[in-house]
């Protein structure tokens, strides 16, 4: 556009040169018409033709083919003509031919500025390219690399540098950084729920189902019953608990007292042998009352009272409770490096790994702080209520 806007502008440069020339000369013509001298041009290449001189057939033939406007035309020697007619005083015509051919300037050039512009077109052409193909790279190397990280090693996400960036590769990049944690995170307690429920449910199962073979020998006893009954009700609580604990949802709180229901969990928990061969110390007041959720409470308490029964070093359990925490303490020898993440067990342990980790799940659920340390051969949970 701009090589053709500037053609123009040559072009019209030099018919407006031509005109002028021709515009004084036709002046300088008129004065001498009026002086009485003849019609004659100081231009060598201009040609005048008075009314008392007779045109020659071939001007004749130009004056023809010139447009009555623009008053240019190309003869068949393509000589380049401008003609203009001059008015004299008397009315009469004269006419002016001026040969512009060896005036132009354009044509002579135009092989040279065709080859200018081509060359100064592929040049362009190519630095475009150059530039696109480099803001291209930028662009979309980012692009490439998350799509491999995502697509090879999802997890190396979170310690991208991408995560940093504030154009859209980095929006991008954190979108997918929280849709994958919250995929991750639903998917780990998916797997924590059925960790939970096989690790809460295996000993009420055992019990249900030691009863149900009592029964086809004999008759359940009222206590028997009462028994199964609580066993039964607590599978029910516990796994509505455990499902609001996976579905992270609120858990519903109420308040309660806390040493009824410890000494209660304590005696369902336990059988006889254990409560007669465990020391327990607890120093709970009675009117201690604390606002939670009582069946996640419970499983809790449980998980803690098995953990002391089957794994401390001596039968002996303290639990006290005030008004800004509550304590479980037991005899130990060694504790694992993270008791309270997933899969972490003593090295005597049979189990998953799951119980202190529900623990400390349940008590974020309900925004306690849960604090695990050994020392001085003291083993200490410590569960510090919300303000």
């Amino acid at each position: 556009m701009f090589a053709a806007i500037a053609f123009v502008v040559s072009f019209a440069t030099e018919d407006k040169v031509i005109e002028n020339v021709l515009n004084e000369e036709s002046g300088y013509l008129l004065q001498r018409y009026q002086d009485g001298l003849n019609l004659t041009s100081r231009l060598a290449n201009v040609v005048v033709f008075s009314p008392d001189r007779a045109m020659p057939y071939e001007y004749q033939e130009l004056l023809a083919d010139a447009s009555p406007t623009e008053r240019e035309v190309t003869d068949k020697k393509q000589q380049h003509w401008h003609i203009k007619t001059l008015v004299l005083p008397d009315g009469r015509y004269a006419y002016i031919f001026l040969n512009a051919t060896t005036w132009l300037a354009l044509p002579s050039l135009k092989n040279e500025i065709t080859i200018l512009l081509l060359a100064l077109m592929t040049s362009s052409i190519l630095i475009a390219f150059a530039f696109a193909y480099a803001l291209t790279r930028k662009i979309t190397s980012p692009l490439v690399h998350l799509s491999e990280l995502l697509s090879t090693q999802p997890q190396k996400i979170t310690t991208s540098k991408m995560l940093e960036r504030d154009d859209e590769i980095g929006l991008l990049a954190r979108t997918f950084h929280r849709t994958l944690s919250s995929l991750q995170s639903a998917l780990d307690r998916e797997s924590d729920f059925t960790r939970d429920v096989g690790h809460e449910l295996r000993t009420p199962i055992a019990v249900i189902k030691n009863f149900l073979t009592l029964q086809r020998r004999r008759t359940l006893q009222p206590a028997e019953l009462a028994e199964l009954e609580r066993q039964i009700e607590y599978v029910g609580n516990c796994v509505q608990s455990l499902m609001a604990l996976a579905r992270a949802e609120e858990v519903e709180k109420e308040s309660f007292l806390l040493r009824a229901v410890l000494e209660e969990t304590l005696m369902s928990t336990l059988s006889p042998k254990q409560l007669e061969a465990f020391e327990f110390q607890i120093e709970v007041p009675y009117e201690l009352k604390i606002t939670a959720h009582k069946e996640l409470s419970i499983v809790l308490i449980r998980n803690l009272l098995n953990n002391a029964v089957n794994y401390a070093r001596s039968p002996k359990l303290k639990i006290e409770a005030t008004k800004e925490y509550w304590r479980f303490s037991n005899h130990a020898k060694l504790l694992p490096d993270a008791p309270l993440s997933r899969h972490s067990k003593g090295y005597a342990s049979k189990g998953i790994g799951q119980g202190l980790y529900l623990v400390d799940r349940i008590a974020k659920a309900q925004n306690w702080d849960c604090d695990c340390i050994l020392a001085d051969n003291t083993f200490t949970v410590t569960l510090y209520w919300s303000n």
